[in-house]
């Protein structure tokens, strides 16, 4: 299926990911009783795991909400449910394949089947991804100079993968400002890197591609000069989006306050987990699995004491796991009922 993963690189990646949880879940409990963690997760406040989940759901559904302000602001007919599923459908692939790289190819497959051009479907999670990024980083950003001492008391391993997320994240954002508002830039240095990628055989055919990038830089060029003399749009983007970052980033405070917990602010622990984010959102690993449990670990210990464990197992059941079986379902269902 173009522009979608097929069922076997599908599998694959679920169980890869399966396979990586098992292994990081069993090292961080070998030394631990499980029965004391189970009842230690009993005793938590369920309506603030329910809150946790919840803004989860929330995170998606301003994926989509965002998703359809962008195809209101192309003038495309666009259906407000279909748009929120699309939302589903980005997390649900995203957190299945390496650095989220098939989210948006396969948000882009399915706006296809709903009629939605590949251009307008594009420039749309362009958009998305810019305000995405810019948002994440200012958020680090924030979180490094209000909080530095979260930064500072981590060995160099830790400081060396926070530099790699913000250099990693920065340059994302900068390229997506260059094809919104340079796209012939952006020609000329795709043009030059396929050269490059010819004289060391890496790539047969030059023309081929020289051909290629052309045509996408043209495709995109169009509506982006739209969206440069109508920033209204990327603004409401940039809003929704603040909102949605806010919801992913809390959910550890609702954790911590639901084991009874009151030492330490939502601030702080909503800008600590903005560093955590900082620090694994770029590595290659589906759902940043393992990488997000030990940097946890590490950075909520202060936080949370000796519930680190249980804090770190109901935040990534609320902000991951539940998340990833609740879009997978939408995403099926979406999938099913247009072939159908």
């Amino acid at each position: 299926m173009e522009g979608l993963q097929n069922k076997k690189n599908q599998i694959m990646g679920i169980g890869f990911m399966i396979v990586l949880m098992i292994a990081v879940i069993s090292y961080i409990l070998k030394d631990e009783s499980v029965d004391s963690i189970l009842q230690v997760i009993s005793s938590a406040n369920s309506n603030f795991i329910i809150l946790s989940i919840s803004m989860m759901i929330f995170y998606n559904l301003c994926e989509g909400i965002n998703i359809w302000i962008t195809m209101k602001a192309l003038k495309i007919k666009a259906s407000f449910i279909n748009c929120l599923g699309y939302g589903f459908v980005g997390f649900y692939f995203s957190s299945i394949t390496p650095s989220a790289s098939g989210g948006q190819p396969a948000q882009a497959y399915f706006m296809k089947r709903d009629g939605i051009t590949f251009t307008s479907s594009s420039l749309s999670l362009m958009i998305l991804l810019f305000a995405h990024q810019l948002v994440i980083i200012v958020l680090g950003i924030i979180a490094f100079f209000i909080k530095p001492d979260v930064s500072l008391t981590y060995q160099t391993g830790f400081n060396i993968l926070l530099f790699y997320g913000f250099i990693s994240n920065a340059i994302i954002l900068i390229g997506i400002l260059m094809f919104i508002f340079s796209p012939k830039l952006v020609f000329k240095i795709l043009n030059t890197v396929g050269i490059l990628l010819y004289k060391v055989k890496l790539i047969k055919n030059r023309e081929k591609l020289h051909k290629r990038i052309d045509r996408s830089i043209k495709e995109y060029e169009a509506g982006a000069r739209y969206m440069r003399n109508n920033p209204i749009p990327i603004l409401c983007v940039t809003i929704v989006t603040i909102f949605q970052i806010l919801s992913l980033f809390i959910i550890p405070y609702f954790i911590y306050i639901g084991f009874g917990l009151g030492k330490y602010s939502m601030w702080e622990i909503l800008l600590t987990q903005a560093i955590l984010n900082i620090a694994v959102s770029s590595l290659p690993l589906p759902g940043s699995v393992g990488a997000s449990e030990s940097v946890f670990l590490d950075m909520f210990k202060g936080l949370f004491g000796d519930l680190i464990i249980p804090g770190m197992l109901l935040t990534r059941i609320a902000n991951f796991y539940f998340a990833l079986i609740f879009s997978g379902i939408i995403s099926l269902i979406m999938y099913v009922k247009k072939v159908r």
